[in-house]
């Protein structure tokens, strides 16, 4: 099976990583001991370059991964871990989604969607008006007080 090492220089966030990929090296590898597929472990002939590279893709299972370990063996054989790196092993298909985005890479907002995170702004406009004689018959030692809130207009 054939390891294609890269440098990944973008946030882990970022879902198609294909801009930010340097590819380094291709080497081929086989699979040490018993590994799952979202967080395999390769074995595969030494090389000092090896530790500098974050990230890896497998070809032959159309996945990509962050590197989160290196096991150096005897033998001039070296284990390299990882663990799946879903959004960009599955970028196609989540750029054809058609979806609700409360949140995004960009820094556009979506009004339509109640978002706690994000800072909301209200206009206040307080107007104090005393009468001269008191509504209701009201007596002086019982205050009333009226409270009136109306929709207001956005300003741009």
């Amino acid at each position: 099976m054939t390891i294609n090492f890269y440098i990944c220089n973008c946030d882990n966030r970022v879902v198609d990583k294909t801009n930010y990929l340097a590819l380094q090296a291709s080497k081929d590898c086989s699979i040490y001991n018993q590994t799952g597929i979202m967080h395999p472990s390769l074995v595969l002939s030494y090389s000092p370059a090896i530790v500098n590279y974050n990230y890896f893709g497998i070809p032959d299972w159309g996945r990509f991964y962050y590197i989160t370990g290196m096991e150096v063996m005897g033998g001039q054989r070296i284990v390299v871990s990882g663990s799946e790196d879903v959004l960009h092993s599955n970028h196609g298909k989540i750029m054809e989604l058609d979806a609700y985005v409360q949140r995004t890479e960009s820094n556009k907002i979506n009004k339509l969607i109640v978002d706690s995170k994000i800072p909301s702004q209200a206009n206040r406009h307080c107007k104090t008006l005393t009468f001269d004689l008191h509504p209701f018959n009201a007596t002086d030692a019982e205050p009333i007080y009226f409270l009136t809130v109306v929709g207001g207009v956005t300003s741009t």
